[in-house]
């Protein structure tokens, strides 16, 4: 099992296979990345797998110089918890 890029952001699993997690990336029109939805399978849950997948989101953003937009509850929350993190937040 591994973490890997996709055309629609990032996932857990095998890459031939269908993602056990997942989390779903945009770019706004001010090219800042939206997060639209993070998914971890049940059996896989309070792993620290949505997190580690949100935190590959802001390793991108600030690799790319992007803000985020975090319309995803789970990676709203986690960001704002996170004072080094809220630097990064964006509306648009």
């Amino acid at each position: 099992m591994e973490y890997y890029r996709t055309d629609w952001g990032f996932a857990y699993g095998e890459r031939e296979r269908e993602p056990l997690a997942r989390v779903m990336v945009s770019t706004t029109d001010s090219g800042a990345l939206l997060i639209e939805h993070t998914e971890v399978d049940p059996t896989l849950r309070g792993q620290g797998i949505a997190r580690a997948l949100v935190m590959l989101v802001v390793q991108r953003a600030r690799s790319e110089g992007r803000a985020i937009v975090p319309r995803c509850p789970y990676a709203a929350k986690l960001l704002n918890e996170e004072p080094e993190l809220v630097a990064l937040i964006t509306r648009s």
